[in-house]
């Protein structure tokens, strides 16, 4: 599998102090970074934000807003955007929707704790939630993915266009948009896209009517605002003093709900996968929560409660060491620069490949273990680890903007789900295949089993749990030895 070849070619290549291996796509040579040494040079210049020319697949639907966009225009839409990840009013505001839909979730979790025998795929749960709070995060208007009650026009243009997207970025032949647009996928898209497209202009246009009818009113005084404000009013706000057009606002909200849908979603559902691999860590998962939350599983989690989740916030990140939602970051090289040792022309495809760098084992010594505490404050190879050897947002000017909020969403979803339930994972990692598609995938789709937490001793100090976990975990740790 590709997949497995990177990570072979990749630790190979670490082995020998190098960092760096060339591939060919068919008539396209690509480069591959998988060290962080040197990396810091490259992402840190100014010159280097040109993403690589497969991200013009996704130009469709998002046209160019700040993930597709080049130099002035992203450096613009980056300054604009960025108040929207650190406005107190709408981080609290965000908080509400977190909570709101992780309840949901756990309610949706309760059915399947109805039969603790049998197993389910949790990805379309997650997935559903996640949509749901990145629509309405964007947008103040709910698709209620999570419903399930009845056909959801756009909830299935959502699941699809990922899946189109998906295909034709591993299909080279697809790429010309000139052979592309004449196939049944192609004019499928299209459709797909015009479900999507219509839907934000439509909401765009309703916000934009409320919002002006406020400032009348209000004036300026957001206080006053009788809504639940989100990122599409930081926009409108913005809309005449940075002559944002319509257009121009539904690039940058298609953008946020693509990018904060199916990557928070991933790392929740390789989360809760782990977690069922690894119930002595579970366990401590939930002691943390014990101590936060006490026996109140209804009280919405709050700033200070994600303050205190220290061991989460642990487990959360060699969770996405072990499993980055988004494995493979692509640019092209806008001057010649030099990369341990090799230098690299302008004009070059490269690929920092991120799930490499994270099993560097000259930076995370025995990277196979799955080991939280690497990632406690007090770890002195945390305190002398680079900044550059864990990136699961990327790094440098051109990093994931939404990483806080998106951090905060796992955090506020995960409290409300481990308060609840035990996880019992029932495959091993090389059961469920993993692979390459845009985002970090399987082949297989996950299975597990949801238990109501009771008594977390009891299940722990079941004998039959233990040796399950202990396969899994001998399993996970085989799967990153290559031989």
């Amino acid at each position: 599998m590709f997949y497995d070849l990177l990570r072979r070619l990749s630790t190979e290549c670490q082995n020998q102090d190098k960092g760096v291996y060339c591939l060919w796509y068919t008539v396209w040579p690509i480069i591959f970074l998988c060290s962080a040494k040197g990396l810091e040079t490259f992402i840190n210049n100014s010159k280097q934000l040109v993403k690589s020319f497969d991200y013009i697949l996704l130009e469709p639907w998002l046209k160019t807003g700040l993930l597709t966009s080049k130099n002035e225009k992203w450096r613009s839409r980056r300054r604009i955007i960025t108040p929207s990840f650190h406005d107190t009013q709408l981080l609290n505001n965000y908080m509400i929707i977190f909570n709101e839909q992780a309840c949901i979730l756990a309610r949706r979790f309760d059915d399947c704790a109805t039969q603790p025998n049998k197993t389910h795929d949790p990805y379309p749960y997650i997935s559903a939630c996640t949509l749901d709070i990145i629509v309405e995060a964007a947008t103040g208007t709910n698709p209620k993915a999570q419903s399930g009650d009845e056909k959801n026009e756009f909830v299935e243009a959502t699941v699809r266009i990922t899946e189109i997207l998906s295909l034709r970025s591993r299909s080279p032949w697809m790429w010309p948009p000139f052979i592309f647009d004449r196939l049944v996928i192609g004019r499928e898209q299209k459709k797909v896209l015009k479900v999507l497209h219509g839907f934000s202009r439509k909401v765009i246009e309703e916000r934009l009517t409320t919002f002006n009818a406020e400032q009348v009113k209000n004036g300026d005084d957001k206080k006053k605002s009788t809504r639940r404000l989100v990122f599409l009013d930081s926009l409108l706000t913005q809309m005449h003093a940075e002559q944002l057009s319509l257009d121009d606002i539904q690039e940058e909200v298609d953008t946020f709900m693509f990018e904060g849908h199916d990557t928070t979603a991933a790392a929740l559902n390789f989360f809760c996968y782990l977690m069922g691999c690894y119930p002595d860590v579970q366990a401590k998962v939930h002691a943390e929560m014990d101590s936060i939350f006490g026996d109140d599983r209804e009280r919405p989690c709050t700033m200070d409660d994600i303050q205190q989740m220290t061991y989460l916030d642990c487990v959360i990140k060699e969770s996405m060491r072990i499993l980055p939602p988004v494995p493979i970051i692509g640019r092209e090289a806008q001057e010649d620069f030099v990369y341990c040792g090799q230098t690299i022309r302008k004009g070059t495809h490269l690929n920092i490949f991120i799930h490499g760098i994270h099993f560097d084992a000259n930076i995370f010594p025995n990277p196979n273990k799955f080991d939280p505490e690497r990632f406690a404050e007090s770890s002195l190879i945390s305190k002398e680890r680079s900044p550059f050897a864990f990136i699961p947002f990327s790094a440098g000017s051109r990093n994931c903007i939404g990483q806080r909020f998106a951090g905060l969403e796992e955090r506020v979803v995960l409290s409300t789900l481990f308060r609840r339930f035990i996880f019992r994972s029932t495959q091993a990692i090389e059961d469920i295949h993993l692979t390459i598609k845009g985002l970090l995938r399987t082949e297989v789709p996950i299975q597990m089993s949801t238990h109501v937490l009771h008594n977390k001793q009891e299940w722990l100090n079941d004998q039959r749990n233990i040796q399950h976990a202990n396969i899994k975990q001998e399993s996970l740790r085989q799967i990153y030895v290559f031989r």
